[in-house]
């Protein structure tokens, strides 16, 4: 196991304080004017959720509205590129490419459907637009929960019964954009998890082409905090049913929480993350880069586009947590089994290049998985102390109907 992923308590709060001396140090450097990378632009009390969440100048979506008019909004670009020297399997043309929002407000729903017609590739030559939300719009305040405050707006029609949303009515894009939001249908969401999946279409007068647009809602992340163990294969179903559906890659896909940067930045850090671990890039990694974290440096990567990503220090500590447990599940046969899982890691390593990574959950007391594009079921009766882990790993061998599970002992 790499030694970025064997660090205390002690050097971790070390790692999470550097990260934040090092975003007080760019705050700094753009309010006195010295970096313009990191130019400090001033909160909209009308737009911005919160006063202190808000995109870099130089780093920010600009909304296509005629001069005169704001084109602001609280959504940045992300891309984020591999800290690795070395993989053993390659990308195969997977772009890590996001664009991260504050939870709309009412005062904000014209524009970022407006970003969505403007930012998202056109249906012909393109996947659907993808839009990850995950924050429910009202939970309770963390001093008071019999408080409920907004979180986010609720932007887009609910079910069949809501009225289409009728976009830029008071013209404070301009004139020329008028739009209609419509609910389409309510796809099948993720059997064992919490995620809700709706179909949109958008059209804008003057426009022939309709632009679909899918939905993923996870509610169940609490803010400023980590998700729960017994949710983590909710979270990475997310990710891969998001990917697949934005396979073809000439879209970002759009993910928001409250103030689109603590559950947000988690949410990418941990795919990116993901895809790594996947792809081999660690392997062999002390070698070379015993004094390297791709945690750190990730997050890092994160900031520097876009300010307090990863907000909270529990969020960061969940990186290196899910992380560490997935390496175990990858690269220790002892947790798996012993020699049988040893006879078939070169295999298994040889099947992460066609990116036939599969994770098992129990829900509903049978095995839910998941693998590459498509998703399978199989029954398993529980056994009486037999399973502690809730999420495990499988191997598939060469035929694809056949599937090697494996039951984890602790």
């Amino acid at each position: 196991m790499p030694k970025f992923l064997q660090l205390t308590e002690e050097e971790l709060f070390k790692k999470w304080a550097e990260l934040n001396r090092l975003e007080a140090e760019r705050i700094t450097r753009g309010q006195a004017g010295e970096d313009e990378q990191f130019a400090y632009l001033h909160p909209d009390p009308v737009l911005d959720r919160y006063t202190n969440i808000f995109p870099w100048a130089k780093n920010r979506i600009r909304l296509h509205v005629p001069e005169g008019y704001n084109d602001y909004i609280n959504a940045s670009p992300i891309t984020l590129k591999s800290t690795a020297t070395t993989q053993s399997t390659p990308k195969d043309g997977v772009v890590d490419n996001y664009i991260c929002m504050q939870g709309p407000k009412k005062s904000t729903v014209d524009h970022v459907w407006r970003m969505v017609w403007d930012e998202f590739a056109q249906p012909s030559i393109s996947t659907p637009a993808v839009i990850i939300m995950l924050s429910p719009t009202h939970a309770p305040t963390p001093d008071n929960p019999n408080r409920i405050m907004e979180k986010c707006y609720r932007y887009y029609p609910e079910d069949e019964t809501s009225p289409p949303l009728e976009l830029n009515t008071k013209g404070v894009l301009g004139e020329d954009f008028h739009g209609t939001v419509k609910f389409a249908s309510r796809e099948p969401g993720i059997p064992g998890t919490a995620i809700e999946v709706r179909k949109f279409i958008m059209t804008v007068e003057g426009e022939d082409e309709e632009k679909p647009i899918l939905h993923y809602l996870y509610p169940n992340w609490p803010d400023f905090g980590s998700v729960a163990e017994e949710n983590v294969a909710s979270i990475l179903a997310l990710m891969a049913v998001t990917r697949e559906a934005n396979s073809k890659g000439q879209n970002a896909r759009l993910v928001h929480c409250s103030a689109g940067v603590g559950r947000t930045g988690t949410f990418v850090a941990l795919e990116f993350l993901v895809g790594e671990l996947q792809r081999g890039a660690w392997e062999d990694w002390d070698h070379a880069n015993a004094n390297r974290d791709p945690v750190f440096d990730s997050v890092n990567q994160l900031r520097e586009q876009r300010k307090t990503m990863v907000q909270a220090y529990e969020q960061y500590v969940f990186l290196y947590e899910v992380l560490r447990k997935m390496w175990e599940e990858n690269y220790s046969p002892e947790r798996v089994g012993g020699e049988v899982v040893g006879k078939v890691k070169s295999h298994r390593r040889r099947l992460l290049r066609r990116q036939t990574f599969l994770r098992l959950r129990l829900a509903n007391n049978g095995w839910f998985g998941w693998m590459g594009e498509r998703s399978i079921t199989r029954r398993r009766r529980r056994k009486e102390g037999r399973l502690e882990l809730d999420c495990l790993v499988t191997v598939p061998l060469p035929r694809k109907e056949l599937v090697l599970y494996f039951l984890v002992d602790r």
